[in-house]
Parts: structure tokens; sequence; C-alpha cells
């Protein structure tokens, strides 16, 4: 029997590697002693997090149709937060933080409805994504000591990834799902095809379809928070390079969190970003003429701060299971 191959389990072998190798090269000891310099400032750092969250639900409440902005703010700042913490801790579940916020958000709208919001959230966080890169790209880049001849490669992929995006918005407003699910019909066993769900994948690319043509507003109102999340990271960037003790100015705070978040984006695929998430930084604070092993430990830094949020995450993800618990319980 021929044995499938984890893609995933794969790419986070290879960024443990990575990790790995990385700490032997620069030094274990020299890298804790970085970290250690934080002291006082973790609450602060943690902390900080809180504003592009904020930002995050705000943009998630506007990818719903105006005449369905019916679940509270607070529940989609739990159900956002599980999501995250879902996919950050599970290392198969690469869009299983996105199936989860559709099953959370059943109790609240139909099925189609709440998969139409999470689609098109998770669409205007990658346009923000983008928007934030070009904005970092084009306005900090050239004024940060970044090594020369950099910046026109990151633009030509930056430009690659935009026209993904404008092929993905184009097949959202035709019907990708139902195409999809028309190609699965034709190509799946007959026995397995029946169980394809074709009324409700065709009420989503409806409910998809109608937002991007009749909620413009509610559109680039999820594109411009999702975009001001991102660019909450440099408040970030600021604080961590405090209490390490680097010198700082608005530039570089941009620059180095907008080749972070491009860096992420094209490496999306690897779980929990590990090992992305200290080699990126690595080669981004070196092609600043910036201490390596500050930027391993710098990575570091990010991820214990990932880790404290995405246990909130399911944190909160309990709180869902216990009154649906309470709702099920009988006498009740």
């Amino acid at each position: 029997m021929k044995r499938r191959v984890d893609f995933n389990l794969v790419a986070a072998l290879l960024g443990a590697a990575v990790l790995a190798y990385l700490l032997y090269r620069l030094g274990f000891r020299q890298v804790l002693q970085q970290v250690a310099l934080v002291g006082w400032g973790w609450p602060l750092i943690i902390g900080q997090e809180i504003l592009p969250i904020l930002a995050n639900t705000a943009a998630w409440h506007y990818a719903f149709a105006v005449s369905h902005r019916s679940v509270s703010f607070w529940n989609l700042f739990k159900m956002r937060q599980a999501g995250d913490g879902f996919n950050y801790l599970i290392p198969s579940a690469t869009m299983g933080g996105e199936l989860l916020r559709v099953s959370l958000l059943r109790r609240d709208v139909s099925l189609p409805r709440g998969a139409a919001a999470v689609t098109i959230a998770k669409f205007t966080q990658f346009l923000g994504q983008g928007l934030f890169i070009a904005l970092g790209l084009a306005l900090a880049a050239p004024f940060a000591p970044l090594r020369p001849g950099l910046l026109p490669w990151l633009w030509v992929l930056l430009a690659g990834c935009f026209v993904l995006l404008l092929l993905i918005l184009l097949g959202l407003w035709l019907g990708m799902f139902s195409r999809l699910t028309t190609l699965l019909t034709a190509w799946l066993p007959h026995r397995l095809a029946r169980y394809l769900p074709v009324d409700k994948v065709a009420e989503l690319d409806s409910h998809i379809a109608s937002f991007l043509k009749s909620q413009q507003a509610g559109f680039w109102a999820s594109t411009g928070l999702f975009t001001l999340a991102w660019a909450l990271g440099a408040v970030e960037v600021f604080l961590i390079f405090y209490f390490l003790g680097l010198p700082i100015d608005l530039p570089t705070a941009v620059t180095v969190e907008t080749l972070s978040v491009f860096i992420d984006a094209v490496l999306f695929f690897v779980p929990g970003k590990l090992g992305t998430q200290e080699g990126g930084k690595v080669l981004i604070f070196l092609s600043l003429g910036l201490p390596p092993v500050s930027g391993l430990a710098f990575g570091i830094i990010r991820r214990i701060r990932e880790l404290a949020w995405a246990g909130v995450g399911m944190a909160l993800l309990a709180t869902f299971r216990e009154k649906r618990q309470e709702e099920e319980a009988p006498g009740t």
C-alpha cells in the first residue's frame, strides 16, 4: 500500500532543522542571553498584541453583509482567537482555524453565510497583507539601511502575489467553489460524490458574489482594518528592539515588520512558522546590517508572544464548548 507524503510534517521537520542549526551555529547561550534582556518587558510585548487582534476582529465584522452583522464583537473576538490558536498549535491544521470559525458561527448565522464571511475575511486579510507590504516597501524600506539590490526583487515577488490575489478574486466573483464542486462530482466515484453539499456550495458562492458586488464599503473597510492590523506589528518591533538595546527608528521598524510579513506570506505552508519565524528574522537582521544573534532572539521572543496568545485562543475555544454542553444538558 502506497503511503501518502504528509507535506505539513515534512515542512515542520525542515523548519525544526533550520531552527536547530541556527541555535547551534549562533550559540544557544548567546541567544538565551539576548532573550533574557527582555526582563520586565514581557507584559508589554505580549500585551501590545491586543491592538492588532482588535483591528482583525473589526475587519472580520465588516466581512459580513450589513444585514447579517448580528454576531457580537466579543464573540467574533473569541472565534478569531480560537481559530488562530488552532492553526498555530495544530501542525496539520493549515486551514483548520477557518473551518473552526465556520463551525462556531453556526449558532448565529447559517452555514453558507458563515462560510462566506470567513472566506471574504480571509481574502481581505491577504489583500491587506499585500497592501501593507507594498506601503512598507515604498515608504519605509528606501530609508532603512537595507542592502542595495534587494528592493527590486521584493517588488517583483510582490507583483506576482498581487496577480495571484487578482485571480482568486476573479474566481470568487465567478463562483469558484461551485466550479470546484462540479469537478469533484465528475472525478469522485458516485457513492462519494453524492455526499457533496452541492446546494450549500451554490448558496455560498451566491453570498460571496453578492457581497463583492453590493458591499464595496464593507469590503474596503475590512481590507483597510486588516492593513492596519499588519502595520501595528511595528509596535512590537519597537519594543523588542528597545529591550534588546538595538538602535531603532520608524523606517527600520516598519521595514523589519514588512519583511517579516513578506516572509510569512511566502512560507505560509510551514506549520506554526516553525524555523521560518527565526530564520526569517536572522535574514532580515543580516540584510539590515544587524547582529544575527539578535535576529534569532527576536524570532524566539515573537514566538513566545504567539504561543501565549495561542493559549488564550484555546482557552476561549473551551468557553464555546462549555456553553454548548450547558445548552445540550437535559432540563435546561
